[in-house]
């Protein structure tokens, strides 16, 4: 164990997240076996601290109430964002809050690694406070995946405590082959269209005209299942008329008719 805990209420805010709670007297306990390292900067702080396992680092062990009782933490997903939302009762010397994220392994995260947790923001705090106060940072333009987010409460004199995770998905599609209608339609000259697929594989997704001759490409690779992927048709050289959008996939089509008005 490296870092203090603090105590918390982690309410989500979306069904598949489960509800914490903790008794208002904090708690740590280190069962028998456990190696317990605290480095130094670092502490562990709760009302009630019992050690069974074995100690070391320069880190120390605070016994008594938290400098920053925190009351409540959500994690809220859209479409392409998270917003982090938290609550603190009381403060003492609080500097501020890191946010943390980081991919969960074995999701279908786009070009982020799996594992790491990654600072994204920072909060200033209101250093000694004995009144609540409420937080909130908004994560945007997340690429689709699933994500856990944690806070990084910093003090003054530069110690510091994470809170409990909390797990959200962004942007996550069902894994099945499907073709929405594009928007807007009709549309001058560009138009968004967007798709799934059942399964990682080759996708192409082709623009043909009225006489079934195909006059744009716009995927023709490999893609990954469970996310949503959208496309821009830009039709600019085109001329006005009906166009149909045609997404091939393991031997299955799926047609869209489309209306470019010049």
């Amino acid at each position: 164990m490296k870092h203090k805990m603090i105590s918390l209420l982690a309410v989500a805010t979306i069904c598949f997240l489960p509800q914490r709670v903790l008794s208002q007297t904090s708690t740590v306990e280190f069962q028998s076996g456990t190696d317990i390292e605290v480095q130094s900067g670092a502490d562990i702080s709760a009302d009630v601290i019992t050690v069974n396992g074995t100690y070391s680092g320069s880190g120390t062990f605070n016994g008594g109430p938290l400098p920053v009782e925190m009351t409540a933490m959500t994690a809220q997903a859209g479409a392409r964002d998270v917003t982090i939302s938290w609550k603190t009762s009381t403060e003492t010397d609080n500097y501020g809050f890191e946010v943390e994220r980081r991919a969960v392994p074995g999701s279908p995260t786009l070009n982020i690694e799996p594992g790491t947790w990654n600072t994204i923001g920072f909060v200033q705090g209101a250093g000694t406070s004995t009144s609540p106060k409420e937080y909130s940072f908004a994560d945007e333009s997340v690429p689709p995946g699933r994500y856990a987010y944690r806070i990084k409460q910093i003090d003054q004199g530069g110690s510091f405590s994470y809170t409990a995770a909390l797990e959200v998905e962004v942007g996550l599609a069902p894994k099945l082959l499907k073709l929405s209608e594009n928007y807007p339609n009709p549309f001058n000259p560009t138009t968004v269209i967007e798709f799934t697929i059942p399964e990682d594989g080759h996708v192409s997704l082709r623009l043909y005209d009225m006489t079934g001759q195909a006059v744009m490409t716009m995927v023709d690779e490999e893609r990954s299942a469970g996310v949503y992927h959208q496309v821009t048709i830009n039709a600019s050289r085109l001329g006005s008329g009906t166009y149909f959008a045609r997404l091939e996939f393991g031997g299955t089509q799926l047609t869209r008719r489309i209306l470019l008005v010049k």
